[in-house]
């Protein structure tokens, strides 16, 4: 939240696209880069996107409001920004996301495709989600061709994370690797993970910084707050 006092953090990263969430819709819609949305029933805390350099934009119907979720392509590249929260006591942070890729699975098909965000889960929490945990998700993702850039990049399974992606409560001693990039398997990427020494004092999330390399564009998810899953 408050991405209007963290706004010059954010390009100081240069980002070619940034997927951001607890933002409000006049954060984005008061931004004059050249492709903005966003979605959210709380104008003061939704789901945003802004792209600031000038590419081909084309947003998709995102369907049954699910919070949140926006489809969006960028020069032919299909991209979901996630922000997995609760919608019922049944719906909830995975379960969102699990409804999310199961009506999104065509789009995210496509040979050239991305799913990044804050997924407020983990392989830790499996037995919390019993038929639609992380694990289901991750094996979900992968029949559609997704992996995850840091567990190919660092070559570790998921739940043996060694860089947090999000501190409960801005604690450093309470870390938790919850925000994820699944990119197409053909396509090859470097991601970054923001160190809490500097970011923690701006938000208890850490940015992902992705740099695909198909276009040299850098997408960067960043400085947005959020339960802990």
């Amino acid at each position: 939240m408050g991405y209007t006092k963290k706004r010059h953090l954010i390009e100081a990263l240069r980002p070619d696209i940034a997927a951001l969430a607890e933002v409000s819709l006049r954060a984005i819609t008061d931004s004059d880069a050249p492709f903005k949305t966003w979605v959210g029933s709380n104008p003061n805390k939704g789901l945003g996107v802004l792209g600031f350099t000038d590419r081909t934009y084309l947003e998709y119907e995102a369907g049954q409001l699910l919070p949140w979720h926006i489809p969006f392509s960028v020069d032919g590249m299909n991209i979901i920004a996630l922000w997995a929260h609760v919608r019922t006591r049944d719906l909830r942070y995975v379960r969102v996301t699990h409804e999310i890729v199961n009506r999104q699975a065509e789009f995210l098909r496509h040979p050239q495709s991305l799913l990044i965000g804050d997924f407020n889960s983990s392989t830790l929490w499996d037995k919390m989600h019993p038929g639609r945990n992380h694990s289901m998700l991750v094996d979900k993702l992968e029949q559609l061709g997704l992996h995850s850039v840091y567990h190919r990049q660092e070559n570790v399974a998921q739940g043996s994370e060694r860089h947090p992606t999000f501190f409960g409560s801005r604690n450093p001693e309470k870390p938790h690797h919850i925000d994820y990039a699944f990119l197409s398997a053909d396509m090859t990427a470097n991601l970054e993970i923001g160190r809490h020494e500097a970011w923690l004092a701006h938000s208890d999330h850490m940015p992902l910084i992705l740099d695909v390399d198909r276009s040299s564009t850098v997408l960067t998810q960043a400085f947005h707050r959020g339960p802990s899953g």
